[in-house]
Parts: C-alpha cells; sequence; structure tokens
C-alpha cells in the first residue's frame, strides 16, 4: 500500500510537472514534455558489497552476496525540455537481496528508494550539461558472518552533476544520461546511467525501452559500528510515456 501511495503521488507530482511545462510552453514554444507513469525495472544483474570496520577486539569483516534475490522495481518520472533547458525528475523502488552461503557468511535484504530531480543547460545540439540532487533512503537488514545482526533505514541527500543526450523526434526519443554524486555530503558514491527509446505510435501515447545502471557506496553507524554498503543494479526497463 506504501508504495501504491508513493507510484500516485509520483503521477500526480508529474501531471503538475507536466502542467507547468505546458504552460511555460504558452510563452516560450518548443516545450516537449513526457511523462512516465509506470516503468517496470528488471534487473539482470544485482551486487551488494558489505564491509563492517575492525572496533574494539575485532576485526570487523567483509563479504560480497553470491545468490541474488530480487523483490521488484518501480521507475517513473517526467521530463521536459525546449531545446535550451531540460528538466527531469524520477523516482525509484528496488526491493534487493542475496546471500553468501560460505564463509564468511552473508545474508542481505535491502529496500532502495530514490528520487532525483535535475537541470539541464545545453552545451552542444542534443548534449546537455546537469545539476541537481538525489534523495537516497536505504533500509538495511544484515547479516555477516560471527558479527552482530545489524538493521538500519539510513537516508542522505546527494548533489548530483553530469552529462545527458536527448534527440527528440516525431515518432522516436533517444535519451542517455550518466551523473554522479554524493561526494562525501551525502553518499561516499552515487553513480546513475540510463538509456532509453520511447517509440510513439499515436499522438501523446508511446512505449519506452531503456536500461539502467545504479551503484551506490554509503558509510553509516550503527550499534557504534561503521558499516559501508555498495550495492549496484543494473538491467532493462520497460513501460508508456505520454508525450505533450
Amino acid at each position: 500500500m506504501k508504495m501504491i501511495r508513493v507510484a500516485v503521488l509520483m503521477v500526480l507530482c508529474g501531471v503538475w510537472m507536466t502542467g507547468v511545462a505546458r504552460a511555460q510552453g504558452s510563452a516560450q514554444e518548443g516545450w516537449n514534455v513526457a511523462l512516465y507513469p509506470v516503468l517496470v525495472w528488471v534487473p539482470l544483474d544485482i551486487g551488494i558489497d558489505v564491509e563492517i570496520l575492525p572496533f574494539e577486539n575485532d576485526g570487523g569483516g567483509l563479504g560480497d552476496i553470491v545468490e541474488s534475490r530480487f523483490d521488484g522495481a518501480y521507475l517513473g518520472g517526467v521530463a521536459a525540455s525546449n531545446g535550451t533547458w531540460a528538466v527531469d525528475a524520477y523516482f525509484v523502488w528496488a526491493g534487493i537481496g542475496g546471500d553468501r552461503p560460505e564463509r564468511p557468511f552473508l545474508t542481505v535484504d535491502l529496500d532502495l528508494i530514490y528520487g532525483h530531480a535535475t537541470l539541464g543547460r545545453r552545451i552542444a545540439p542534443d548534449l546537455y550539461v546537469t545539476g541537481g540532487v538525489r534523495r537516497l533512503a536505504l533500509k538495511y537488514d544484515f547479516t555477516l558472518g560471527d558479527l552482530p545482526h545489524f538493521s538500519r533505514k539510513p537516508g542522505v541527500w546527494d548533489p548530483l552533476v553530469g552529462i545527458a543526450w536527448n534527440r527528440i523526434g516525431q515518432k522516436v526519443e533517444w535519451h542517455a544520461s550518466f551523473d554522479g554524486g554524493g561526494f562525501g555530503v551525502g553518499a561516499d558514491v552515487d553513480l546513475g546511467a540510463q538509456l532509453r527509446l520511447d517509440w510513439k505510435p499515436i499522438p501523446h501515447f508511446g512505449f519506452a525501452l531503456g536500461y539502467n545502471y545504479l551503484y551506490l557506496k554509503v558509510t553509516d553507524e550503527v550499534l557504534r559500528r561503521t558499516v559501508i554498503i555498495k550495492p549496484t543494479i543494473h538491467g532493462p526497463a520497460v513501460g508508456i510515456g505520454l508525450y505533450f
């Protein structure tokens, strides 16, 4: 139910941003707006590394999963551009986990929720330099070897810088972007990339097919211990788009 409420909120926000962009378009022609109410993300590869730094009389520990679990993922967002400026806002939820049966024994469950917004300025045909912010929330639950059980819900704000390429046609759109952030302000490292093809067979409606990549390195404090978690997720995403 929580995810349904978040998805509905994301769609409403997208509709509002679409209205804003269209209102701006009445004063300045050339705005292209795409709303993505549903994009299903299907990761092909999931990696989770966990490290616990040494404390008092133990040497800490580190390990990575061998067998991954995927509980589901959802993406939604809105994008608008007018040739000079480009605006993107996205929401992502992913439930993942994994195990390592052999030593060091490791079992991990991780819920990843993030939303980001970026503003881009064109520097060459179809090419934009971007900047923005990402709100990242993790809910992790893991056991590593003989160390205590760890569970927490940290949240961070990450500044972002990146680059984007947007080519918009009557029937087909191409979008690609890469951004990096964190810089120790929130996450230690925050890297995201996406490639998407939009096919618009009829006015205002189309299909989106793409590939998404996300890597994070987050340092957290729990039970007086320093914990470092490094999830990596990548795979295809497919859904629908509404275009204005």
